[in-house]
């Protein structure tokens, strides 16, 4: 997940009979607060320690082990299974042992992200936070993880604290969300007991989000011919970087430009100049909108002139459409790879171009939420193979089919194999809700407002989760995340603080 713009699904009223009895006064309110106090501060240290294991989607075997350890150090239930999800048990607090679990969820992996030019080992670097005023961002130019470190971190601390009231928690942290919700699909719900279902991966404070987009993976791999580059021609490395990238879901509204499709519109741009891709490369995640894409092109020696003419024409029409940022630079590139073909080379271009990205529909019935989008997340060249890592998303099962067909006409015309997996369904809305409803209550005695109760165009791991537990009461909360899935991902310190002490609040009075 990462934080956008999100769009109300209802208004939500609350009547009298919901509000719930017996909230704290005097010298228990103060005591309750201290708690709840104390148990924020601990969860921010759980976000150090954690942000120290790396942790990057498909490397899930540290932080997993991790979190293993941590629950048998202090003696609770625990089982970690063939996925690596790690689902751990706590018993109720004193007099609320027999009481229905609550089931408390959250992602372990996150997206790994940086800007080409820092120095980054996601397999075996760290992540450092820094406290910047009201902030919290990575020390380096790199994704932070509070998309769902955040979540985990809150969760580690109720899970540690001894002195909070709470009904028995069971507690799923799964594996592999960022790239498909892998985890959450093979997790056995026939180990949970509890009902009630609280999710912590939103990324927008007093947001109780109640509904979400399904997601299907689909990869694309063309194999390409090369030959010997024809005499006089020169590699040139052509690199277009500084967009603002972002989530594919939260953020593809924002008509955020995609480098993989900006770099290969510059390519077709330059009519009249023979050229031959030798490798293109562009975007880290299927979930994140590429900020950077370079290609190793051949031109002939005579042509660079209008080759740099032209680029620099869509540089500034680039510049103009989105970001000051953005720059597109040529230069000799140091390569011993041969050149495709012209054949190879056009139909690379020709995925690109034709594959679908970005909005496709919008919602008839929600203002301003899109219901259905495509990104071209990833485009790697290895060998004699292109790969192209496309993410469709739909609230409307039937569009999302037609997503799918299209991508099989782009590929079929191409010659290019394509696998489509992991599909992700949507998370319906159910209109009753006692979860919701006590959950406002607490949301309204501790904020003094209502919260905004809506649907995403994200995914979640509710959906999965809901279509195993369909008799479940689900929710989902967190605090403000901005720029997820980008190296300018950022945390704010107090809204965490909140949404902890507001956790530890519903845990008290669910």
């Amino acid at each position: 997940m990462g934080r956008g713009i999100f769009y109300s699904l209802i208004t939500l009223f609350i009547m009298p009979a919901v509000l719930f009895a017996g909230c704290s006064s005097g010298k228990d309110a103060d005591e309750d607060a201290a708690q709840e106090r104390a148990i924020a501060e601990r969860a921010y240290q759980h976000f150090a320690e954690i942000s120290k294991i790396p942790r990057g989607s498909g490397n899930m075997q540290a932080i997993s082990d991790y979190l293993t350890a941590f629950a048998r150090e202090r003696g609770l239930e625990v089982v970690q299974d063939s996925a690596l999800n790690v689902l751990i048990k706590k018993s109720g607090s004193k007099g609320r042992e027999n009481e229905p679990p609550v089931i408390l969820q959250t992602h372990m992996d996150m997206v790994a992200e940086k800007n080409q030019d820092v120095v980054h080992d996601f397999l075996t670097d760290p992540i450092i936070p820094v406290i910047e005023g009201d902030w919290i961002t990575a020390s380096k130019k790199t994704t932070l993880g509070a998309d769902n470190g955040a979540g985990l971190a809150i969760l580690l601390a109720v899970l540690e604290a001894d002195d909070i009231s709470h009904p028995p928690i069971e507690a799923i942290i799964t594996t592999d969300e960022e790239i498909g919700m892998t985890g959450a699909a093979a997790f056995d719900t026939a180990l949970l007991s509890g009902n009630r279902f609280i999710n912590l991966d939103m990324e927008t404070e007093g947001v109780f989000t109640v509904s979400c987009a399904g997601a299907t993976g689909v990869d694309m791999s063309l194999t390409v011919e090369r030959m010997p580059p024809p005499d006089g021609f020169v590699p040139y490395s052509l690199t277009l970087k500084g967009l603002a990238g972002g989530h594919s879901g939260v953020d593809i509204h924002r008509g955020r430009g995609n480098a993989n499709i900006l770099l290969a519109q510059t390519l077709l741009e330059l009519d009249g100049v023979e050229l031959y891709l030798a490798g293109i490369d562009g975007g880290s995640a299927r979930n994140a909108i590429p900020r950077e894409c370079t290609a190793v092109i051949y031109i002939a020696a005579d042509s660079f002139d209008a080759v740099e003419s032209a680029v620099r024409r869509a540089e500034a029409a680039f510049k103009s459409e989105y970001t000051e940022d953005l720059a597109i630079t040529l230069e000799v590139a140091q390569t011993t790879e041969m050149p495709m073909t012209a054949e190879s080379t056009q139909r690379v271009l020709e995925i690109i171009t034709q594959t679908p990205n970005g909005v496709l529909s919008m919602s008839p019935d929600i203002d301003g939420l899109v219901q259905t989008s495509s990104n071209l997340g990833v485009i790697t060249t290895e060998d004699d193979v292109v790969t192209f890592v496309i993410y469709p998303r739909s609230s409307v099962p039937a569009e999302q089919s037609e997503t799918l067909d299209k991508l099989r006409a782009v590929a079929d015309s191409a010659g290019a194999d394509i696998n489509i997996s992991n599909p992700v369904p949507p998370w319906p809305y159910k209109q009753d809700s006692p979860l919701r409803d006590m959950m406002t209550a607490v949301f309204l005695e501790m904020y003094g407002r209502e919260p905004s109760v809506e649907a995403i165009h994200a995914g979640l791991e509710c959906a999965l989760f809901a279509g195993k537990m369909p008799e479940a009461d689900f929710i989902s909360i967190g605090p403000d995340v901005e720029e997820g899935h980008s190296p300018d991902e950022r945390l704010s310190f107090s809204s965490f603080n909140r949404v902890c002490e507001f956790l530890v609040k519903v845990l008290r009075e669910i």
